[in-house]
């Protein structure tokens, strides 16, 4: 990956499907929220979705699966059975995926190998924007907050 910038990310807030399990586990937890979101959506308006992922620690992660806005747009947004997952501000190590949603792991992968070859280190906070409501393959941009 030699696409990979890094940048300064205001506050934003993913408003979305809760997911909370070890590692092993999120292979099978995460596309089931996904599909819960986007029957809450069906119909509704187009949204940027995305997915905020905080590392608990221990292999435990919380993912957040949902529509990303700013933190001002937050009160205007309601999905129902969701929660709000803050994404916080600061700088972020970020790249684009262009290829199958089932090889994002291994583009986090190069880019978490990239920051750790002498360009920070690596904070809990990790997002993936550029899903759909229809679940049609596009780009997507991955962000690794740096600690």
């Amino acid at each position: 990956m030699t696409d990979i910038e890094l940048v300064e990310r205001g506050p934003a807030v993913v408003v979305g499907v809760p997911v909370v399990g070890a590692f092993a586990d999120l292979g099978r937890l995460v596309p089931e929220a996904w599909r819960r979101l986007r029957s809450s959506l069906d119909g509704g308006p187009d949204h940027t979705l995305a997915e905020v992922s905080v590392d608990l620690g221990d292999g435990r992660y919380h993912e957040t699966v949902g529509a990303l806005v700013g933190v001002p747009e937050v009160a205007d947004l309601r999905i129902p059975g969701t929660v709000y997952s803050y994404v916080p501000s600061g700088r972020w190590a970020q790249t684009i995926h262009d290829g199958p949603t089932h090889a994002i792991a291994d583009s986090f992968g190069r880019l978490l190998d990239w920051i750790a070859s002498g360009h920070g280190e690596p904070g809990r906070h990790k997002l993936d924007i550029g899903y759909t409501v229809d679940s049609s393959e596009g780009p997507h941009l991955l962000a690794v907050r740096l600690a």
